[in-house]
């Protein structure tokens, strides 16, 4: 599951930026190794969480056939996957705010130290969200059709 993740997220990298997948991958500018943290697993691993316990809450929870139409799980799906937008972008606008983020992945400098180019930007904290936002509906999508068969009232939803 190592590389699955940060494999998967990397569908996605033209949006967010090789830069920012570096440092998302564990780059660490002091050692110019991928020694550090591979956040792709952490960010992923939340995101396949809050997916399973809304799939879970929807099938089992609700599970109630005035709910059980095709748009009452597109909510449900719009909702698992617009809270996971928000935890990536937090996570990665917190990082890149406050200065986590190597310096040699944020700017392109001169011999005398002078920035020549800045190489993430908030935007890209806000594509990576994006990013996430694609990466749950799969998950949800795949949960969906893994737990929805032993539910009562909801086992035909969305698709019947």
């Amino acid at each position: 599951m190592n590389d699955i993740l940060g494999t998967i997220y990397c569908w996605f990298e033209s949006l967010f930026g090789q830069y920012l997948g570096e440092y998302l991958w564990g780059y660490d500018c002091n050692t110019q190794t991928y020694d550090g943290k591979n956040l792709f697993n952490s960010i992923g691993l939340v995101t396949i969480a809050v997916s399973l316990v809304l799939v879970l809450i929807y099938y089992y929870v609700i599970n109630n056939t005035r709910f059980s139409q095709w748009w009452h799980w597109a909510i449900v799906l719009l909702v698992s996957s617009i809270l996971n937008f928000f935890i990536a972008y937090g996570w990665t606008i917190s990082d890149y705010q406050n200065g986590v983020i190597g310096d040699c992945l944020m700017y392109t400098r001169d011999d005398g130290g002078t920035i020549l180019s800045q190489l993430i930007y908030g935007s890209d904290c806000w594509m990576f969200g994006l990013s996430n936002f694609f990466v749950s509906i799969m998950f949800f999508i795949l949960f969906s059709f893994m737990f929805k068969w032993w539910s009562r009232n909801c086992k035909h939803s969305p698709i019947i």
